[in-house]
């Protein structure tokens, strides 16, 4: 047991994600968004599909979805931006309903 060699454990590095709303035509061309990441969700009803990619293809990747002729727009989710902090908004309601209870 003592000949068994430790292995050096190599970090995982996690790459930053953003969404990519593709809005289409119709939905035959949903199949070769594939190739330009991960469909998480397709709507055949409301022609769109969800992609993520990574953080620092979006900008290329934009243009390229733009240029291909079943794509009508294309839109990047802001969850990053959005405050997620929701303690605080709980906070803020429970004092103004009870504001409100008191008048």
């Amino acid at each position: 047991m003592e000949n068994i060699e430790k292995k050096e454990i190599r970090p995982l590095y996690i790459r930053e994600r953003v969404a990519v709303y593709v809005y289409c035509y119709s939905y035959k061309g949903t199949r070769q968004l594939s190739r330009f990441g991960d469909i998480v969700y397709s709507s055949q009803k409301s022609h769109y599909s969800l992609l993520y990619v990574n953080n620092d293809e979006v900008a290329d990747l934009l243009n390229k979805l733009k240029e291909l002729r079943f794509v009508k727009k294309v839109r990047v989710g802001h969850i990053k931006e959005l405050d997620q902090n929701f303690s605080e908004a709980f906070i803020q309601t429970n004092l103004e309903v009870k504001e409100e209870l008191e008048h």
